[in-house]
């Protein structure tokens, strides 16, 4: 008698300080008995709120109940609960109401000459948060691998799109010059800022799908807004939502990689977008950008802000806001990956990327603040229409397989005093190189029979010094193989679309 209450008191022991919740019901289902973990999964006083009911009404969702009634009816006659065994994978219903999935368990057990049954149920949530997790990241994985595709296909896209744009842009620039009726040179002017935008559309493009490793450069912040919201304009229009730039005046150039912050840029102006949808309108997104005040022993900084009227970020999820693959987005609008990687590219940039309390004003306010660089850099604005400083006369020889090209390469050279011969193909331009002295070459990397790099060997062979001055104007920024050549032959690019101003830059540096 003695051991057999001492197995019993072993037994309740083992039951009273297990880790699962044990819960054992009589043949009705109703609740007899459970232990402490039970209760601590379901939530304290337990015992005086359950205690008779039947556990499938009050500790499982409806939904879930057919499957668990099922369960019992297979046990009561001498089955198991479910045809492939034991286990099964349910959710069970918190004391607050919340479901959460659960590891779940039952068996049968005689007693007394009547049928009991005992469920053994653990909490299954950090496995299937994990799970999900990785399935987040399968699917970052996948859309990752669909945007190299896409990468790919964008080059010989820009390519063809490049060609014609350099065109448009470089005649419209020329008889900008040449118009004198102020009418006339107004329609000339649209024609070429709607170009200007195409090419920074292209551009914008170009960066997103480029892979190629971090480089700093000089970069205008207010510049990398405006192609962000040229390339965004359209889907901004048809869903209602309008766009107002409110750029800093002089705003100072920082030390950035240009492609990883238009992406933030990008991102920020899409999250703004999503966040207004499905709500009433109307609806507002804000970009501004200014210089910080001045403060003592920290470098100055420009910030960029991008406020929308949407419902904004709930309290609850303030703090988890830049956690990777975090999103309040409904299904198929994002991966939980745009706020994360913006912030970790301005965190690069020694900089921070907060959300900022919006105060009595509805909606998300997001504010990058980056320190600036100082360092010198070269207008990069429109075309400028007064005419450029001659350079002492030059002879410069102009490859092209697009006569089009050749031609308005030549007639922008000509008119700032180089003297200008072209060529439609790598073997004329060898032909030519024979026959006359060039101090410089401008060539198309893309070209058929001989294209730009099989052109720079030869004339490395023929005309080594020649070679160190040569420019290639290319529309395939995207090509490994391009930026593997202009990387180890050490020539300057000029990327298509391209303005006078930066073609006569690029020869001008060749000469220096």
């Amino acid at each position: 008698m003695q051991r057999r209450e001492e197995a019993l008191a072993l037994k309740a022991a083992i039951v009273d300080r297990a880790l699962a919740a044990l819960i054992s019901m009589d043949a009705d289902g109703r609740i007899v008995e459970f232990n402490p973990a039970a209760e601590t999964l379901f939530g304290g006083r337990w015992r005086e709120k359950r205690l008779g009911q039947v556990f499938g009404d009050v500790e499982l969702p409806e939904r879930v109940r057919p499957v668990y009634q099922a369960a019992l009816r297979r046990l009561a006659e001498g089955e198991a609960p479910t045809p492939s065994g034991h286990r099964m994978e349910l959710h069970a219903l918190r004391g607050d109401g919340t479901e959460f999935p659960v590891d779940f368990v039952l068996w049968r057990t005689d007693a007394g000459g009547a049928p009991y049954f005992t469920a053994s149920l653990v909490d299954a949530s950090d496995r299937h948060h994990a799970a999900q997790q990785v399935g987040r990241q399968r699917e970052a994985l996948r859309q990752s691998e669909k945007l190299t595709a896409m990468g790919s296909l964008l080059a010989g896209v820009a390519h063809e799109l490049n060609n014609p744009l350099a065109i448009v842009m470089g005649r419209a620039s020329l008889l900008e010059e040449k118009c004198e009726d102020p009418e006339l040179r107004a329609d000339v002017l649209r024609i070429r800022e709607a170009a200007e935008r195409c090419g920074r559309i292209v551009r914008t493009f170009l960066n997103m799908a480029r892979n190629r490793p971090a480089q700093r450069t000089p970069v205008d912040l207010n510049e990398l807004v405006r192609a962000a919201a040229d390339m965004l304009l359209y889907s901004f229009r048809t869903h209602g939502v309008e766009l107002e730039l409110a750029p800093g005046a002089a705003l100072p150039p920082i030390n950035a990689d240009a492609d990883q912050l238009g992406q933030v840029v990008l991102n920020l102006l899409i999250n703004a977008q999503q966040a207004l949808t499905g709500t009433p309108g109307p609806h507002r997104v804000r970009v501004s950008t200014g210089v910080e005040h001045r403060r003592e022993g920290r470098e100055p900084r420009v910030w960029l802000r991008v406020a929308d009227n949407g419902p904004g970020v709930p309290p609850e999820f303030r703090s988890r806001i830049f956690e990777p693959f975090f999103t309040t987005k409904g299904e198929g609008m994002g991966t939980g990956l745009g706020l994360a990687v913006s912030r970790s590219v301005v965190i690069e940039h020694g900089g921070d990327l907060i959300l900022e309390q919006s105060g009595a004003e509805r909606g998300a306010i997001f504010r990058a603040s980056l320190p600036i660089s100082g360092m010198a850099i070269d207008d990069s604005g429109p075309v400028p229409l007064d005419e450029p400083e001659a350079p002492a006369p030059s002879r410069v020889l102009v490859v092209d397989d697009e006569p089009e090209l050749a031609s308005l390469m030549r007639d922008m050279l000509e008119q700032a005093g180089y003297e200008v011969a072209t060529a439609e193909s790598g073997g004329l331009a060898l032909a030519l190189l024979d026959e006359a002295r060039f101090d410089a070459i401008v060539s198309d990397l893309r070209m058929p029979d001989m294209d730009g790099p099989g052109l720079w060997r030869a004339v490395v062979e023929r005309h080594p010094l020649l070679a160190q001055r040569m420019l290639f104007v290319t529309g395939d920024t995207l090509s490994p193989d391009a930026r593997e050549f202009l990387r180890t032959a050490r020539c300057s690019a000029l990327d298509k679309p391209f303005s006078k101003a930066g073609l006569l830059a690029g020869v001008k540096a060749l000469l220096a």
